[in-house]
């Protein structure tokens, strides 16, 4: 993954406060659909180097996927100065990406 971190996992209950523009992929490892969101977002992180994308393998962290409300994969957050913003669940080619990213 070019663009894409794997989250901090020493800080992860209070690692969205430290977030000003990012987005979080939540991702299982088998998941054939995961994999191609992950080419979206490396297509995405070429074009918008100022947002920090991580990676959260959603059966390491079950309980997080519990707390923002979301149980399939693939599922991106969005967060905006340490505040979730948006949640989408699902595929999306680069173009929605852009759009849904711009309408935030």
């Amino acid at each position: 993954m070019s663009g894409i971190t794997p989250i901090p996992t020493e800080h992860i209950d209070n690692f969205f406060a430290s977030l000003s523009d990012a987005i979080l992929f939540f991702h299982k490892e088998l998941c054939p659909h995961c994999k191609n969101m992950e080419k979206v977002l490396d297509k995405f992180s070429a074009k918008a180097p100022s947002v920090e994308i991580f990676s959260i393998d959603g059966e390491a962290y079950p309980e997080l996927l519990s707390k923002l409300s979301f149980e399939r994969v693939p599922t991106l957050v969005f967060v905006r100065n340490g505040s979730v913003v948006k949640v989408k669940t699902g595929l999306m080619n680069p173009r929605e990406l852009k759009a849904l990213y711009a309408s935030l």
